[in-house]
């Protein structure tokens, strides 16, 4: 009896540890955000833009969004963290490359510095965002909700609140990313258009 006890014991923990192995052997797919292709148009007025320096920052996103795995909301007040499917940057580092390249094509202008930058740069407009919500909800949307304001001189001279979703999926991360890449798209052209404006005002007075 004692004999099959200890090998019922032995068999358990051979399977338990073939089932680690099998977790710890699964490969890590890491992501990054990326500008969409397809919906950026170049603004043909870099006369005008040329002339402003643009400080991008800072850039906040909330606690839950601050860590390496990426975040899946299966109910309204629950969230899954998936140990296989990772930012492969910081995301508010990876949000701000992707607006600052997004803003120099959008505006046709290399003026674009980020936060923080040099006391000796003193920019023209700073564009601060404040991330609130960015990410995939349980009916695969993807949704980005951020409040971002401009300031003049110090000045605050215009803010807004912006929300947009997109379908995505709630399997294939690859899917999420893109969807997630389209909405921080139309948040830097949103802003892009808002700056132009702004700017070419400025240059009319």
């Amino acid at each position: 009896m004692r004999g099959k006890t200890m090998y019922l014991l032995f068999a358990l923990m051979l399977v338990l540890f073939l089932s680690a192995c099998m977790r710890s052997n699964k490969s890590v797919q890491f992501y990054r955000l990326n500008a969409s292709a397809a919906m950026v148009d170049i603004i043909q007025e870099p006369e005008l833009t040329n002339q402003a320096l643009i400080g991008l920052g800072s850039i906040r996103i909330p606690d839950y969004l601050n860590r390496p795995q990426m975040v899946i909301a299966i109910s309204d007040n629950q969230y899954q963290l998936s140990e296989e499917h990772r930012w492969a940057e910081r995301l508010d580092e990876n949000i701000s490359l992707v607006l600052t390249k997004l803003l120099s094509s959008q505006l046709g202008s290399n003026r674009i510095v980020r936060y923080p930058w040099s006391l000796r740069q003193a920019v023209d407009y700073q564009v601060s965002i404040d991330i609130i919500e960015f990410h995939i909800d349980a009916l695969g949307q993807s949704r980005l909700i951020a409040q971002w304001l401009i300031k003049r001189k110090d000045q605050s001279i215009f803010s807004r609140r912006f929300n947009y979703q997109v379908s995505a999926s709630t399997t294939d991360y690859e899917i999420m990313v893109s969807a997630q890449s389209t909405c921080l798209t139309k948040l830097g052209q949103d802003i892009a258009v808002t700056l132009k404006q702004l700017i070419k005002e400025e240059a009319g007075n």
